[in-house]
Formats: C-alpha cells, sequence, structure tokens
C-alpha cells in the first residue's frame, strides 16, 4: 500500500529552522524578487492557459457537435430503414401475388403493419400496370371489389381505353387510408398520361409519369415530399417486378413491371424522432432520384447563422439518402472566446494572490505544505481508482481482497467475491459508440456502489468487468441472495436518452467464489471461472464456483489441444446423410457430417467440438478439410456414375471472412467436382449476423457454380426483403416444424407457407428431421420437394452408403 500522508508536524520535523538568521532587507528584496517573477511568468501562464482554454472548448463543442449529428444521422438511418422495409416488404407481397385484389390488400397491409410495429405514417397505395386487353377487365374486377370502393369512399371512376398499350391504374391501398370524394375520380385516372392531372404534376421540371418511368427503368427507391393541409408527406415509390423474369436492362425492367408501390410518411414526425429532443441542430434531408438530382425532402430545427456548425453524411442505408445538418458553435453557457477571458481574469487574479501570498512568509509555507499534501492525495486516489466510473482499481480490489482473506483468517468471517460481466456490451459499443459504453459503465459503478453496504467493495477490473467483496454479515443470508440482488439491479433499464436518445436494456452475468484461499489471485480466479460458466449456461444469472468447473477448463484446453492434433491425425471422418426427392423418394444427394474419432472418448458429434473449434479460430481449417473431402469423394461417385449432390455445412465464421471463397475454388479445382453439385448450407442466423457482407460474398460464390441452401429456415429472424437480397436455390425447413406436424396444427400451417414461399420466389425446400410415415405424408401433400431424416437412412459411412445405392429399391418405403 502506498505510504500515508503525513501531518503537519513530521512536515515540520524533516525541516527544522537553520540558525543562522539573513538581514531583513536582503531577505524581503529576494522575495519582492520572487514576487515579481512570479507575477511575470503568471500572467504567461494566463495567457497561454486562456488561448489553450479557447481552444479546448472549441474543440469539445465541435466534437459535441459531431456527435450529436452522428446520432442524428444514425437515428434518421433506422428510421428510414424502417420506412422502406415497410414499402419493400409491400413490394414483396405483391410480386408472390401478382393479382392481389383490394380485399386481399387489406389483410396483408394488417399483417404487414402488425409484424413491423405500425410505422409511422398514412399508408400505402399501390398502383398496377394493365395492358390494353386487359383495360375493360382489370377495371370491372376491381371496381366491383368492396375493399376498392370502400377504399375510394364509393367514388367508383373508370377511365376509357385512350390507345396507349398500357395504363397505370390505381388497385388499392392501406385498409387506414379512406381517400376523400373530391380526390378520388383523380387518383382513379392513369397515372403514366401525361396530359392527365396526376401525370402532369410537376416535380422539379419532372412530371408524374417521367418520374414513374425513371423509378422504373432504375429499379431504385424514389422519394420526394408533397406539402398540405399543414403537413409534409413524404411519399416512397417503387417499382415492382414481375418474378423470374430477367431485370439486367432498361428493357427488360419495363417489360417485367407489374406496379408500383407508393408509401406515405410523416416527415415532421420522423425528423423529430430523429432529432430525440435536440432542438439545437437544423436538419435537412435529400434523397437523390434516379436521373433527377438531389430532391429537398424535409427540414426542421432552428435558424443558424454566422459561425455555425455544419456536417453532411450519406446515409448507409443505401447511399442515395444526404443529410445535412448545423448548429450554433455553442449549445449553452459562455462562447468559448469569454470562457477563456475568465481563465485568463482567473489566471491573473490567482497569480496576484500568489504573490502576495508569497510575501507572507509564514502563510505562504503553511499553504504550500497543504497543497502538497492535496496533490499527493489526488495522485494516491489516481492510482487506486478507476477514472470512468470512480470505484477502486484492480491495484486496490485485490489489496481489499488480500485483507479481506487476513481478517478472515483471524476471525473466521465468510467471505465472497463476485465477478460481475455486463452481457453484450460489444454490442453496445458497436451499435451506440464507445460514449454510450462509457455511460453504461458508469450507471453499472453507481448502481453496485448503491448495493454494497459499509465495508464491501465493488470495483472495476477492467473493460466491462467489475467485482463485489463481500464478508461478514452481508452473507449471513448466503453469496446467492447478494448475486440475485446485483443481477436484478443491473437489469432495470438505463436511461440512456442522452447519448442514444432512449432507454437501454441489459443484463449481466455473475460469477461467485465463496470461501477462504490462499491468495487474492485464486479468490478472483475461481470467480471468474464461475462467471464463465455462468455466460455458457445462457447469461443474465450466476453460478457458484465448484471444484470442478476449474477441471471444465482445463479439460476445455486440452480438448482445444487435441482438436488441433486431430486435424494432423486425420482423426476427423465424415459421414453422409443421403437426401430423397420426397415425390419419388429416391436419392438424389447427400449432407456430409463431420465426426471426431476421439483416442479416449470416442467419436464425437458436431455439437460436442464445433463451438470450442469457433471460438479457438480452428474452424477455418476445419471446414477446409471437409470441403476438400466432401467434393474428393463426391467426385470419386460421380466418376463411378452416382451422381449426387453434395452438401457442405459453412459456420458464421467461415462465411464472415473471404478465404471461404478461396477455400471453396480450390476445393473444387483439386478434384474435378462439377460446381452445380455442390451445395453449401448456411444457417439462416449467420446469414443475419451481417446482411449486406454476406450477401456479397453468397454472389461471389455463385459465380463458381456452386448452389446456396438456407439451413434451420424458419428459426431465425430474416425479412421478406432480406430473402430477396440472398441468393439462394434452396430453403431447408428446421427440423423443429417436421416434428410438430402431429401436435400442432400450427405447424403444419408453417410448412404449407414456407412450401408455398418457396414455390413463389422459385426456391427448392427440403425437410430435415423427418422420422415418421405422417410427417412424410403431410410434406408430400404439400409438395415439398426433398427431404431427409432417419424415416430414410441414418448417417453412412462412404461403404454404407454405396451398398445403400446398389440396393434394387432406393426408395424410402421400408428404410429405417
Amino acid at each position: 500500500m502506498p505510504e500515508p500522508p503525513r501531518s503537519p508536524e513530521e512536515w515540520d520535523a524533516d525541516d527544522p529552522p537553520t540558525a543562522t538568521q539573513t538581514p531583513a532587507g536582503g531577505g524581503r528584496r529576494r522575495w519582492v524578487m520572487a514576487a515579481c517573477a512570479i507575477v511575470v511568468l503568471g500572467l504567461a501562464g494566463s495567457v497561454t492557459a486562456a488561448l489553450l482554454w479557447r481552444s479546448s472548448v472549441s474543440a469539445r463543442e465541435r466534437q459535441s457537435f459531431q456527435t450529436s449529428a452522428a446520432n442524428v444521422s444514425g437515428s434518421l438511418d433506422t428510421l428510414l430503414r424502417r420506412d422502406t422495409d415497410f414499402v419493400r416488404s409491400v413490394r414483396a407481397v405483391l410480386t408472390l401475388q401478382p393479382n392481389l385484389s383490394a380485399s386481399d390488400a387489406n389483410r396483408w397491409f394488417a399483417m404487414l403493419e402488425d409484424h413491423q410495429g405500425q410505422p409511422a405514417g398514412f399508408g400505402a397505395l399501390i398502383v398496377k400496370s394493365v395492358p390494353a386487353a386487359q383495360l375493360a377487365a382489370f377495371q370491372a374486377r376491381r371496381n366491383a371489389d368492396p375493399a376498392f370502393r370502400a377504399f375510394v369512399g364509393g367514388q367508383v371512376e373508370s377511365i376509357a381505353p385512350s390507345g396507349s398499350s398500357r395504363y397505370c391504374l390505381l388497385s388499392g391501398g392501406s385498409a387506414d387510408i379512406r381517400i376523400t370524394a373530391g380526390v378520388a375520380p383523380l387518383l382513379q385516372g392513369d397515372w403514366c398520361d401525361p396530359a392527365s392531372l396526376i401525370g402532369g404534376y410537376k416535380l422539379h421540371g419532372t412530371t408524374r409519369a417521367q418520374f414513374t418511368q425513371a423509378i422504373t427503368d432504375d429499379g431504385q427507391f424514389g422519394a420526394y415530399l408533397i406539402t398540405g393541409f399543414g403537413t409534409g408527406t413524404l411519399i416512397l415509390e417503387t417499382a415492382v417486378y414481375r418474378t423470374g423474369m430477367p431485370l439486367a436492362s432498361v428493357a427488360q425492367r419495363r417489360a417485367a413491371v407489374l406496379g408500383w408501390v407508393i408509401g406515405s410518411f410523416d416527415i415532421s414526425s420522423l425528423l423529430e424522432s430523429a432529432l430525440g429532443g435536440d432542438h439545437d441542430l437544423a436538419v435537412t434531408l435529400y434523397h437523390a432520384n434516379p436521373g433527377m438530382g438531389l430532391e429537398l425532402i424535409g427540414h426542421t430545427g432552428p435558424a443558424t447563422g454566422a459561425g455555425a456548425l455544419t456536417g453532411e453524411a450519406t446515409l448507409p442505408i443505401d447511399g442515395t439518402w444526404i443529410v445535412k445538418m448545423s448548429g450554433a458553435s455553442v449549445a449553452s453557457g459562455p462562447t468559448a472566446e469569454v470562457q477563456g477571458l475568465f481563465v485568463l481574469i482567473a489566471g491573473t487574479v490567482a497569480t496576484l494572490l500568489l504573490a502576495a501570498l508569497v510575501l507572507v512568509l509564514a502563510r505562504s509555507r503553511e499553504h504550500a505544505m497543504g497543497m502538497v499534501r492535496e496533490k499527493t492525495g489526488q495522485l494516491r486516489h489516481q492510482a487506486l481508482h478507476d477514472a470512468l466510473t470512480g470505484l477502486p482499481n484492480r491495484v486496490l480490489a485485490v489489496d481489499r481482497v488480500e485483507q479481506m482473506l487476513a481478517r478472515a483468517r483471524r476471525r473466521q468471517l465468510p467471505v465472497a467475491a463476485l465477478y460481475v460481466d455486463i452481457d453484450g456490451f460489444k454490442d453496445v459499443n458497436d451499435s451506440f459508440g464507445h460514449a454510450a459504453g462509457d455511460e453504461l459503465l458508469r450507471i453499472v459503478g453507481r448502481r453496485l456502489e448503491s448495493v454494497v453496504r459499509g465495508g464491501d467493495t465493488a470495483a472495476r477490473l477492467g473493460g466491462d468487468e467489475f467485482v463485489v467483496l463481500v464478508e461478514g454479515s452481508t452473507l449471513d443470508a448466503g453469496a446467492e441472495i447478494v448475486a440475485e440482488r446485483l443481477l436484478e439491479v443491473l437489469r432495470q433499464p438505463y436511461d440512456m436518452n442522452g447519448e442514444i436518445g432512449r432507454e437501454l436494456s441489459v443484463t449481466a452475468s455473475v460469477g461467485i467464489a465463496f470461501g477462504l484461499r490462499a491468495s487474492a489471485d485464486e479468490l478472483l480466479r475461481d470467480a471468474d471461472i464461475a462467471l464463465y460458466e455462468a455466460k455458457a449456461a445462457g447469461r443474465n444469472r450466476y453460478m457458484l464456483f465448484q471444484s470442478e468447473m476449474q477441471t471444465a477448463v482445463q479439460d476445455r484446453l486440452t480438448v482445444q489441444m487435441e482438436l488441433s492434433e486431430a486435424l494432423q491425425t486425420r482423426a476427423l471422418f465424415l459421414l453422409y446423410q443421403p437426401t430423397f426427392d420426397l415425390q419419388s423418394e429416391t436419392v438424389i444427394g447427400v449432407e456430409a457430417l463431420i465426426r471426431w474419432r476421439h483416442p479416449t472418448r470416442g467419436v464425437l458429434a458436431p455439437a460436442q467440438f464445433i463451438p470450442l473449434a469457433e471460438m479457438s479460430g480452428l474452424i477455418a481449417p476445419i471446414g477446409r478439410w471437409v470441403l476438400q473431402e466432401a467434393c474428393r469423394q463426391a467426385a470419386t461417385w460421380h466418376a463411378q456414375g452416382e451422381t449426387l449432390g453434395m452438401s457442405v455445412n459453412v459456420s458464421a465464421r467461415q462465411l464472415e471472412s473471404d478465404e471461404l471463397i478461396d477455400d471453396v475454388r480450390a476445393a473444387l479445382t483439386d478434384s474435378g467436382l462439377t460446381p452445380a453439385a455442390l451445395t453449401l448450407e448456411i444457417t439462416e442466423s449467420a446469414l443475419m449476423r451481417d446482411p449486406e457482407g454476406t450477401a456479397a460474398r453468397l454472389r461471389l460464390l455463385k459465380e463458381l457454380g456452386v448452389r446456396i441452401a438456407i439451413d434451420d429456415f424458419g428459426t431465425g429472424y430474416s425479412s421478406l426483403a432480406y430473402l430477396s437480397q440472398f441468393p439462394a436455390d434452396a430453403v431447408k425447413i428446421d427440423r423443429s416444424f417436421i416434428g410438430g406436424i402431429a401436435a400442432s396444427k400450427r405447424s403444419t400451417a408453417l410448412i404449407h407457407t414456407l412450401v408455398q414461399l418457396g414455390k413463389a420466389l422459385e426456391i427448392e425446400t427440403l425437410a430435415e428431421g423427418i422420422e415418421d410415415q405422417l410427417q412424410l405424408d403431410t410434406l408430400q401433400r404439400e409438395r415439398c420437394d426433398h427431404g431427409q431424416g432417419f424415416l430414410f437412412s441414418r448417417p453412412l459411412d462412404v461403404g454404407a452408403v454405396e451398398a445403400f445405392l446398389k440396393r434394387p429399391q432406393r426408395s424410402a418405403s421400408g428404410v429405417t
């Protein structure tokens, strides 16, 4: 421990007065000269400090503005993603059901708005492209639909043929939109006719018909602002194309256009939500429409004059949204110049006071010693406490653990260390920035201090790791009660409105080490091991250290080293589970499944070592070996006349690196396997970890000629909009749905929906985990394409596969 501060008497004892006294006049002159030197140096220092302070304040103002601007940009990006996702979802619905009626549209809109949490807006319209030959039939069918008649307030209008080859007609819209009688006839006209009021609407010199044609040719979103009735409305419009049609050129997109979706949203509410109460910022939003330049979408905030801070950003949503922000140079309080002047005045006053104090010898020495003691205490505090939270740091925590253990040995007191870690703290930093992460840690520190009793200690060890040290009466009810109290207080919502504009909910995990240990390091180590087990068990819980946990840690390290050796000694091997065409019940391919022949534990399934491989980084060489071995075996079977497809699972860690593309290319080249015979299976949750980056890598893999399948489909959280971005050839319906066929009508309904979705998107469907005849009958009735499961065959080695293929009857009948 640092040496305690000494008393004034101890300081005086170190510096006894000298026996020789200097003449009064000479001593006075020296002090006067010292005082003058202090004045000169002090004034120079004050001027320098004032300039530095003014520069620092200006820098903080710029940083504050940049932080606020970044928060507003992030909020705008999130809100616009929400609104564009709503329009994309409507577009996906219209793509799946090209002949969607107004009544069908009402039902879909109800489901979409309920699924997406009622996006703030006024709703959406659907306009369809109608060939001239179908004009009369379309209008008759549309006008007879009760939902359409209700939608236009009973004012049903038809247009007469005008000689055009195609007409753009209103088909329906959100159920909560009701068109007034005066507007209904206008909206029911030909939206693509330049002579109509709709088509003639000028958008910065561009007619409505030209705008619609531009977004149709480009295939991107169009956006513009409509003002009226005291509010501004953001219009988002996108073309809908027929599924399966080529869209590479303008001519192909024009030929394939099915219609348009027009979404309307309250731009004022959107901008106010993005500002989150920060009314010192002025925000102007633009959109780059195809071939038309920037379009002003909305503006909010105070007017700013000279000296205002400005910034501009392109939102990452799709690169077409531009936001410009400006704000006053100071949000509140005096300007940087005024603060610099205050510093100068304060420095000057301090200098003069110091000069006067220097002349008072007796008090100057006492004052100086007091300052030394104060600074010494501050440095001691800084050395032993965390700068962010003010809690004791690791050095002081370890010292207090040693003291706590020493007291426990003398007095036979119960002691415990509770290791606390914030669940998902890295996601908070990545999503909201380090400033939000720091504020979260400060709040956690205050909450921990509010929970511990006097004599106990809450400390920050580093990062998002804290420790609570308790002893004596605190443990009367048990360390578990203390842990439950910590978890309860830490899972309460965190007020982060100043950083991210809303409350934040996180949980924590706690590891408990109870009882005496030989040293502080051992007690903290055991608590850390228990924390690891709490996180492995699912987080948001506590675990009490048990001696076998130490053994488990050593076992994990041993298994990790053995797994590394298994790659070199070929202790890893593959089994192959056949895949069947469900209608003919014949074998069409196999799925490669890895196993580990452990020298002492027998054959291990992937779940027993793949998570460890992902955590340690061994998944990359293991995945590379699986690809090479599976492709080599498939090529061997092809040479024998068995043209089986080969499916290989790809982990989320592999998908995060471009090395996967090189590994697949090398495996195909080395084996000579036809790329179309290889299918890469990727779980739905892995796809959604980084949708944009994943989609780009999948497109590069598709260029190699391989097939892509989405594994465990239906269990993740992807949307129709995201699904359309992935170049998938097949989806594997998760076994949990298949297993629920007999017990739940909902499972059957979900299977029906997933199969129909696959057919609409021209994607094959494969059911996994088929174990009984009832499941097979249901899947055949739903026209599911392929399947696998124990009803057909268990995973087989190479010899068993070849024997299976040579059977006279390859159907699933009678196979167990």
